[in-house]
């Protein structure tokens, strides 16, 4: 499994060739691709209890680097003024979900179109009370303390 864009902007986590012969498995491929299996799919069940109905596939390792800098200048001995520095998904790091958005497995399953597809990645809409679209956020901080 690896994250790859194809040149029309959609974004895959499985092989091509992958797709399109699990696609061909189902009965869901479009025309011109035959199953081949000989070559790797991930297949129906047909036996039941035997597969499930469940598939779990474990996707690209994830990172995101949250950093912050703060420095305080004394004023009296009581106020001070606080500069705070904070870039939030530092190195602006994509960390795309295998399923939907809201946790479902959707793209998971080869009889939708969109199987081997991630249209979604992780959003952090805690951090600081910002709205995170996912790329990198500098916030800029000025502080007086009494």
């Amino acid at each position: 499994m690896n994250i790859r864009k194809d040149p029309s902007g959609v974004v895959y986590f499985l092989p091509q060739s992958l797709i399109n012969n699990t696609m061909a498995a189902f009965g869901t491929a479009p025309a011109g691709i035959t199953f081949d299996p000989s070559a790797p799919y991930i297949g129906p069940p047909t036996t039941p209890g035997v597969l499930g109905d469940r598939i779990v596939l474990h996707g690209p390792w994830t990172q995101r680097w949250d950093l912050n800098i703060m420095k305080r200048i004394p004023i009296t001995e009581t106020v001070n003024i606080e500069g705070r520095v904070s870039f939030l998904n530092a190195f602006n790091r994509a960390n795309f979900y295998l399923g939907g958005a809201d946790n479902t497995i959707n793209t998971i399953s080869a009889n939708g179109t969109s199987f081997g597809q991630t249209r979604s990645a992780y959003r952090d809409i805690t951090v600081s009370g910002t709205n995170d679209p996912g790329g990198r956020l500098i916030e800029w901080q000025f502080r007086l303390n009494f």
